[in-house]
């Protein structure tokens, strides 16, 4: 056998083996570390840090708790630290104890509105609808519930 077919055949193997390795890596989750898991339990959930990179001096977010944040109280730790390269700072949230996934949602929702009122000045929303109700089509209605969801999840 040539050595060039040896070599491809070498390389081969260890790319299949790396990428076992790789799929293998993927699915090992340390509790507490990495994005937030729908089968963490409510501890763990409570206590991983929320953040979001706001486009600010970190020195202006340190000086008083923001007012979305306020409504949760001694509930919550607050960090502020500088973002990575330069851009702006990372405000970070997770409450104290156990709570549910709507608590968490209200987290979230309050990090963003935090992020769009110290950047913009103000917080954007789509509802009402300017140009009136939306039919209830079948897509309409799945596009009305993902909007509501995305209230506490995230941006559609």
């Amino acid at each position: 056998m040539p050595l060039s077919d040896i070599l491809a055949r070498a390389a081969g193997l260890a790319s299949e083996a790396g990428s076992g390795a790789l799929k293998q890596l993927q699915h090992v989750r340390l509790p507490g570390v990495g994005q937030a898991s729908a089968t963490d339990d409510p501890q763990t959930a409570a206590r991983r840090w929320r953040a979001v990179t706001v486009l600010t001096d970190p020195d202006q977010l340190r000086s008083a708790t923001p007012a979305p944040l306020t409504r949760f109280g001694d509930r919550v730790e607050i960090r502020v630290t500088p973002a990575p390269g330069g851009r702006g700072a990372e405000l970070a949230a997770r409450f104290r104890e156990p709570v549910g996934e709507d608590d968490l949602g209200e987290l979230r929702s309050a990090l963003r509105e935090t992020k769009q009122r110290t950047e913009t000045g103000e917080v954007l929303r789509n509802e009402p609808q300017p140009h009136g109700h939306r039919a209830q089509t079948p897509q309409g209605k799945a596009l009305d519930g993902m909007d509501e969801r995305a209230a506490k999840e995230g941006v559609l």
